[in-house]
């Protein structure tokens, strides 16, 4: 069984992961589909704004993990 420190890792991996490949869409010409959708389909502020709350969301899981390890940075 998982304790709450290891969900944490698998959280800030999973995280780590979303917020690369949202990175690597902005890079993408316009005419490039991503996911089966048009970049058209998607408004810009909209994406920065959900790669904004993914960083978020990844700082407070990495300040839950340095409560495991104090010493370290995550």
């Amino acid at each position: 069984m998982m304790d709450e420190r290891d969900k944490l890792l698998v959280k800030k991996n999973e995280l780590e992961q979303l917020i690369q490949h949202k990175q690597m869409s902005f890079s993408m010409p316009s005419n490039q589909w991503i996911n089966g959708l048009s970049t058209y389909a998607s408004h810009p502020g909209d994406m920065v704004s959900h790669l904004q709350i993914l960083n978020i969301e990844l700082e407070r899981i990495n300040d839950e993990l340095a409560r495991y390890y104090p010493d370290q940075l995550s």
